[in-house]
């Protein structure tokens, strides 16, 4: 059910480790998660049809039910149609975007490495973003889609060790560049911290958005971010094609406590 919910859409199950850190202080309300999975991967689209994707998604959605709050839990969605999202969501909507700022405010030495979707890397969004915070820093861009389409479409089956060759080019290209922390501009990225921070150096420290976007939420719905932890949540998990790997988005459900709903009709 979506009516009432706090709503994240992602093109796939990019968006659920923002989701948890929401129920893990929220425990009360009521989740939904919904995956464009008819236009997985939006790191592979061009900005008109990630607009145009993202956009058909929210109304699809917006069909069946509007949420308490709408959370864009995609980098390349948000840095791409975050006006255009909020222009046909009746309600509140939070975006993701790169942790640019916190990354820049560390005390450490090198570059900051930014490790995300070719969408997200080359988009002005990100350029105003490290125009803003990091100008007088090196930054260094790496696009990584092999790893999201991993995290989607293999890491069920083969875990973090069959990561490890997939994420050799990008890990590699940071470490050899210097850096001195890693921004994790990917929501797909958080599934695989343990292993990238094993690649990459437990010394180099990976920087993400959960935090920042959580918070606002809480903000948001007038709650502060030390609320207690007692309740039950429930959640509904939704595909926008229900005839692609049911069973793989059936199994990321449970993993993460949401109930299967199929496809947004």
């Amino acid at each position: 059910m979506i009516e009432s919910s706090i709503a994240f859409i992602d093109s796939g199950i990019g968006g659920l480790p923002y989701l948890d850190w929401v129920k893990n202080r929220r425990p009360d309300l009521h989740f939904s998660y919904i995956a464009d999975s008819a236009n997985f991967p939006y790191g592979e689209l061009t900005p008109v049809a990630v607009k145009a994707a993202v956009v058909g998604a929210v109304e699809r959605m917006l069909q069946i039910g509007v949420p308490r709050l709408l959370v864009v839990a995609c980098n390349t969605a948000s840095v791409t149609a975050l006006n255009e999202i909020r222009a046909v969501s009746p309600c509140p909507v939070v975006g993701t975007v790169p942790a640019v700022k916190p990354a820049a405010g560390l005390k450490v030495d090198g570059p900051i490495g930014i490790l995300a979707t070719s969408g997200t890397v080359d988009s002005p969004y990100l350029d105003s973003l490290v125009s803003s915070f990091a100008s007088d820093r090196e930054v260094i861009r790496v696009a990584a889609g092999d790893i999201v389409r991993y995290v989607e479409e293999r890491w069920l089956d083969e875990g973090d060790d069959g990561a490890v060759p997939v994420m050799e080019r990008a890990v590699n290209t940071l470490k050899d560049s210097g850096v001195g922390s890693v921004v994790l501009g990917c929501t797909h990225f958080l599934h695989l911290i343990k292993p990238i921070t094993n690649m990459i150096g437990s010394n180099i420290p990976l920087v993400d958005s959960r935090d920042g976007v959580g918070r606002r939420i809480l903000t948001l719905l007038d709650n502060r971010s030390d609320i207690s932890q007692s309740g039950i949540s429930t959640g509904t998990f939704y595909v926008t094609d229900g005839g692609r790997s049911n069973d793989r988005y059936r199994r990321f459900a449970a993993l993460h406590g949401l109930s299967w709903a199929g496809e947004i009709s």
